[in-house]
């Protein structure tokens, strides 16, 4: 068990996160350098949860840190976010029932400046808050890229490696409970990197 703190413009909370101690450990055959490596098959993830979490995005034009809480839900097509940044508070719902063929997301974002005037604004958007289905990995043929630590969570994760959208390379971090944990992107066209870090994760 282990008590995470986090400070971020009018957003400060700490998180008791326990252990998820029954999750079987990995096995040795995915350890890379194992003589008895063998490539694992991409595995179904838990897709319905809500998750804490803290995102960087930056490229040679900004640099934009939030952090707050997802949902993420492909029973209903539909991710919310809730965050915080830059002494505003936003809430974000992407509806991917709506989406465009190039991929964009109709998006309804509700912010509060720091005299609580709200704003309403709707587009559709690219969204850094992708929806992530059970079958995630399958569907993309993930390719195992390996065990890493992570700065938010114990012990090692497993690396899946995604083409999204058959465009966008994305790292899917997955714990052995097969529940993701994060996930990083890199966007060639404005060479943007994103780096997405989850805790007291809730299935």
């Amino acid at each position: 068990m282990r008590l995470l703190c986090l400070t971020y413009a009018l957003f400060a909370a700490c998180i008791l996160e326990v252990e998820a101690s029954n999750c079987s450990p990995f096995p040795s055959s995915v350890i890379e350098f194992s003589s008895g490596f063998k490539q694992p098959d991409p595995p179904l993830i838990k897709a319905e949860y809500g998750t804490s979490f803290i995102q960087h995005k930056w490229n040679q034009n900004m640099s934009h840190i939030t952090t707050g809480f997802i949902e993420n839900s492909p029973s209903q097509l539909i991710v919310r976010v809730d965050e915080a940044f830059n002494g505003t508070l936003a809430s974000s719902v992407f509806n991917y029932a709506n989406s465009t063929k190039e991929g964009l997301v109709d998006n309804t974002l509700t912010s509060y400046d720091k005299l609580g005037k709200s704003t309403v604004w709707r587009e559709f958007v690219n969204s850094n808050f992708p929806l992530f289905p059970e079958s995630l990995l399958i569907e993309n043929d993930a390719v195992f890229g390996g065990l890493v630590d992570r700065q938010l969570n114990d012990g090692p994760v497993a690396t899946w490696n995604i083409m999204y959208q058959g465009a966008i390379p994305v790292t899917v971090y997955v714990n052995s409970c097969n529940i993701m944990v994060g996930y990083d992107y890199f966007s060639p066209g404005l060479r943007t990197r994103v780096i997405t870090e989850y805790f007291n994760i809730q299935v």
